[in-house]
């Protein structure tokens, strides 16, 4: 059992590195597709992932402590095995069980041969369950889709882990396929037992309406993210207040004045910004990035320099707590409008808001 758990452990602990380098395509593609991201989707495709992670190690793992699997090797052995159903011969030349006598079945769940086949034919019955119920699949492709990703083991195994190692530490089996793909089987006609809880994945987006549905934050500081990933290109450290200004004032007011509220971070995620009217006015635009960029981090850019610069001991304490206070309260403002899904203040001031692209 032990054998089974370290991979398990292993796929658990990697899991959220994996997912978070997940994340980025997968929100992009959920914005892309369907205007916005559904909590029960993330679940699902996140869970197929973990699982999907977890298959993965329990085939390669545990790793050989060296490379050299050769030297470790009888000569001569084998690394396939191509005997249809060896596993049933394994099983009756193994155990101890008197099928005659029914008080002895018990044994089997001991026994090494039907542990490893069960195990087998487990692996990949949850791939049947997913295929099924989320991606839609019938019976034939579940059962090729299935096949593949078993065969695709296999050849991990038999190509020593990509070459990694100078001989397979782990065999090429056909019963491994032909088991594997019958969990895959197994798990498409068992998935409405385990999905009859849950809504059609058809209709996972029906009834919403992206004309009332709110911006998320987590969508906005995305946008936000790209859109000063392409600054930083043109904005580096060596570049001058001035030209920061300048760089802000054309990407953030002058781009977004005359797309109507589009930057291309926001384009990729699908929001915009949207103020009284149908089209934006200069005013609006001036008032929200102008209060955000070059009031707040202005400011505070203004108030690091008068710090650096004052040698008056009264200026500089003055300074410091009113930059203190000010900066605490933003905080706190900032804080209460993601917890409560409101509006930012410059938001307000300037009657705009994120709105979803349709």
């Amino acid at each position: 059992m032990s054998t089974y758990l370290i991979p398990i452990k292993t796929a658990i602990f990697l899991f959220p590195f994996i997912a978070f380098l997940f994340t980025f395509p997968f929100a992009i593609y959920q914005y892309r597709k369907h205007g916005y991201i559904n909590k029960l989707r993330v679940f699902i495709l996140y869970s197929f992932l973990l699982f999907l992670i977890t298959a993965y190690f329990l085939v390669i793992l545990p790793l050989p402590k060296t490379r050299d699997i050769r030297s470790l090797q009888k000569a001569g052995t084998k690394h396939y095995q191509l005997i249809p159903f060896n596993f049933i011969h394994d099983f009756i030349k193994e155990t101890n069980i008197d099928f005659q006598n029914i008080h002895t079945y018990k044994y089997i769940l001991k026994d090494r041969s039907f542990l490893q086949a069960a195990f087998n034919a487990i692996l990949l019955t949850p791939l049947g369950i997913y295929l099924r119920y989320y991606f839609k699949k019938d019976l034939k492709k579940t059962v090729l889709i299935t096949f593949l990703i078993s065969l695709f083991f296999e050849i991990t195994q038999l190509s020593a882990l990509y070459g990694f190692y100078n001989a397979p530490y782990r065999i090429f089996d056909i019963d491994d396929l032909i088991l594997n793909t019958l969990g895959g089987f197994i798990g498409y006609w068992i998935a409405p037992m385990f999905t009859f809880f849950l809504p059609n994945s058809s209709n996972l987006d029906k009834n919403i309406d992206l004309e009332v549905l709110k911006v998320g934050i987590f969508r906005r500081f995305f946008a936000l993210g790209i859109d000063w990933l392409i600054l930083s290109i043109f904005l580096n450290k060596n570049t001058n207040f001035i030209e920061k200004a300048f760089g802000i004032f054309i990407y953030f007011i002058l781009i977004v004045y005359i797309t109507n509220g589009l930057t291309l971070g926001k384009a990729i995620v699908r929001i915009k910004i949207k103020g009284l009217y149908k089209k934006l006015t200069l005013k609006e635009v001036v008032l929200r990035y102008g209060i955000l960029y070059f009031g707040i981090i202005g400011g505070n850019y203004i108030l690091k320099g008068v710090l650096t610069f004052t040698n008056n001991e009264l200026i500089y304490s003055v300074v410091s707590i009113f930059g203190f206070i000010i900066n605490i309260i933003l905080i706190f403002h900032f804080i209460f409008c993601i917890i409560t899904n409101n509006r930012f203040f410059y938001e307000k001031l300037s009657h705009t808001r994120n709105i979803i692209i349709k």
